[in-house]
């Protein structure tokens, strides 16, 4: 056996409860965060109030396409209005205007739970970390904005009336939290999108509180992902638990928290496709310096918390205001390519350079933001390599091949995914010790073997090779 692999096993061991400790405990947060890694959001697919309204319908495909590029973790933003018993459908109020409603009253449909899980288990099967993010349900969030623009907002709602919302709210908690309890601790659950835009620091603390109440019931040790009111993007998580005296609260009461921001600044120049913003380029120092502050106020408050983070949207309009499903420019301009580039690329190495997570924000052909496309199966390749790092002139990445193994854990198969020529494929114990193992270089067929951690080595045509970790857990 050569001293390369020697010195692999022996990092194995060192790393070896650490690395696989979901499978024989709990994963911290901070463990979590450094699996999760560089991630892609599924946008405005489960997300539309039903799926295909805004994007093609989620194929297996999607997730098999998003582990080769080297993404390690997929938002899947949800909504479930249009999927669980509406308000108007039941009575929570008596001829007084008293509540007596219960959460008893409001059901999600099965099926769509059923397709959720199936979206979801595509996803855990390649290998990646998946997030059930619920992201439409502005119905909920936005009964809590009395004005929008100066007006009344017709969707306020105050009394009974908002006691049958946050029921139905309690309800769809439920139903995610009893059917997902069993999955993975590598599905992960975020409590509200962007709830701030409408909710006060004390109303999202408060729904944070009863939800998590509700997912530690079924889910105790599953990593949750969430945020505060009030204000936005790298402000936001600064304001959790902030209205409850004394700090007794979830913050500094649940040990599986990982609070999340977005970040669109500056607006002029992420948003520029639009008719109201026209900064088409980024990149100064002062740019760059921006992003370092803001960052590293969240990093800040991260450590004084004891609670890692995830950024979970962040992105620019398409250059030029392209839209990749008409193939045509926009009306108001957009971003130059090599900002929209620069942007993306400092962004996500200042979120890794900081021990964040991220997903970068993505949805597909017909949106302003678009990296991944749906209906070719193709990427916007310059944006692509610059949130996953491959674009940068630095040894800093540990894969210099681009293979991908999955699922890991294993059981009895292993598929591999890779654009280079496969010279061989040898398999090793912790002890040295090689395995035969019959492969068609797209799926490996494994010996019967222990449970425990391996090293797979893979011998490329041009002579170079990759080392992975395979852990093999049968039930």
């Amino acid at each position: 056996m050569t001293q390369m692999i020697k010195n692999y096993l022996k990092y194995c061991l060192i790393t070896f409860f650490i690395s696989c400790s979901s499978i024989f405990s709990q994963v911290t947060p901070q463990q979590m965060v450094v699996r999760m890694g560089r991630g892609i959001n599924l946008g405005n697919t489960l997300s539309a109030p039903f799926e295909g309204n805004w994007a093609p319908a989620v194929q297996e495909s999607y997730f098999d396409d998003v582990a080769t590029a080297g993404f390690k973790t997929v938002r899947i933003p949800i909504r479930f209005d249009e999927h669980t018993t509406k308000l108007e459908n039941v009575t929570y109020k008596d001829g007084s205007g008293n509540y007596i409603g219960s959460i008893g009253q409001y059901a999600v449909e099965s099926s769509y739970l059923d397709r959720i899980e199936t979206v979801t288990d595509w996803a855990l099967s390649k290998g990646l970390v998946a997030i059930i993010d619920v992201h439409g349900d502005k119905w909920f969030w936005e009964s809590y904005r009395a004005t929008i623009g100066g007006s009344p907002n017709p969707d306020y709602k105050t009394g009974a009336d908002r006691q049958a919302a946050v029921d139905r709210f309690k309800a769809i908690w439920t139903a995610i939290s009893n059917r997902f309890q069993n999955k993975s601790e590598n599905l992960l659950f975020e409590v509200m999108n962007e709830a701030y835009f409408s909710m006060s620091e004390a109303e999202v603390d408060v729904t944070n509180t009863y939800v998590l109440e509700i997912i530690r019931a079924t889910n105790p040790t599953r990593n949750v992902i969430v945020n505060g009111g009030k204000k936005n993007s790298y402000e936001a998580p600064l304001q959790m638990g902030t209205s409850y005296p004394n700090n007794n609260n979830y913050v500094h009461n649940d040990s599986y928290l990982i609070a999340t921001f977005h970040y669109y600044l500056p607006r002029a120049f992420t948003a520029s496709a639009g008719q109201n913003d026209n900064d088409y380029d980024w990149g100064t120092p002062e740019d760059k310096a921006s992003v370092d502050n803001h960052f590293g106020i969240v990093k800040s408050w991260s450590q004084t918390n004891n609670i890692p983070i995830l950024l979970g949207e962040f992105g620019a309009d398409n250059e030029g205001g392209y839209d990749y499903s008409t193939k045509t420019y926009g009306a108001y301009g957009g971003p130059e390519n090599s900002s929209r580039v620069a942007y993306h690329q400092y962004v996500a190495q200042k979120a890794i350079d900081l021990g964040f997570a991220f997903t970068v924000w993505d949805a597909g052909d017909k949106a302003g933001k678009t990296i991944y496309k749906v209906t070719d199966r193709t990427w916007v390749e310059d944006v692509k390599n610059a949130v996953l790092g491959t674009s940068l002139k630095t040894n800093r990445f540990d894969k210099i091949n681009d293979l991908t193994i999955y699922p890991n854990p294993a059981t009895d198969f292993l598929n591999i995914t890779t654009t280079q020529k496969i010279q061989k494929i040898e398999l090793y114990n912790l002890n040295g010790e090689r395995y035969n193992i019959e492969t068609n270089n797209q799926t490996l067929k494994l010996p019967f073997l222990n449970n425990g951690l391996y090293v797979l080595k893979t011998t490329f045509l041009n002579n170079t090779t990759s080392l992975d970790k395979l852990l093999i857990l049968k039930q």
